[in-house]
């Protein structure tokens, strides 16, 4: 088995990368058309663990072009022999309308081993969280800017891969 962590650098990629058996994929959003050709000289790549998103560090963090950006990046992904391989995708509580109101404060390290299963289908992490109901209506505009983003990404990995797990990740500290 080899995984390709899309998102490497971020804190869940890098505790990601001390799996064995897995490389990074270095090709970032704003250079998606680099997929193809990273996916065609790596056909080992059996699983895809994509932790990766879009935002700013400064000003406005999200709006119509980060959501642009990362859906772009994902259909042009999906084009790819990705969309054939076990394909792990991080979400998160967001899309139940719940922010930073309600914690449930998880490790990078404890939040890792929700991506080794063979579980298919949408999951909370922690999976003891009941919320099933998407639900966006209260949530301001970053957020549900972030929310729509996660949910287009959700639905276009369900529509081309045949084995996908959809993590809706509470909160990493």
């Amino acid at each position: 088995m080899t995984i390709a962590v899309i998102g490497a650098t971020g804190k869940l990629g890098r505790e990601l990368m001390k799996y064995p058996n897995t490389i990074a994929c270095p090709v970032r959003f704003e250079e998606a058309d680099k997929y193809k050709d990273w996916f065609e000289g790596n056909k080992d790549v059996d699983t895809v663990w994509h932790v990766a998103r879009t935002c700013r560090k400064t000003g406005v963090r999200r709006d119509v072009n980060t959501f642009m950006l990362e859906q772009n990046a994902m259909l042009k992904l999906l084009e790819t022999g990705a969309k054939d391989c076990r394909f792990v995708y991080a979400s998160t509580k967001v899309v139940y309308g719940i922010t930073g109101n309600e914690t449930t404060p998880l490790s990078a390290a404890t939040t890792t081993e929700s991506f080794t299963d063979n579980k298919t289908g949408t999951v909370n992490f922690p999976e003891w969280k009941g919320n099933k109901e998407v639900n966006t209506s209260n949530l301001g505009n970053g957020h549900l800017i972030y929310a729509m983003t996660k949910l287009a990404c959700e639905q276009y990995i369900r529509l081309k891969c045949s084995n996908y797990k959809i993590i809706r990740i509470w909160d990493i500290i």
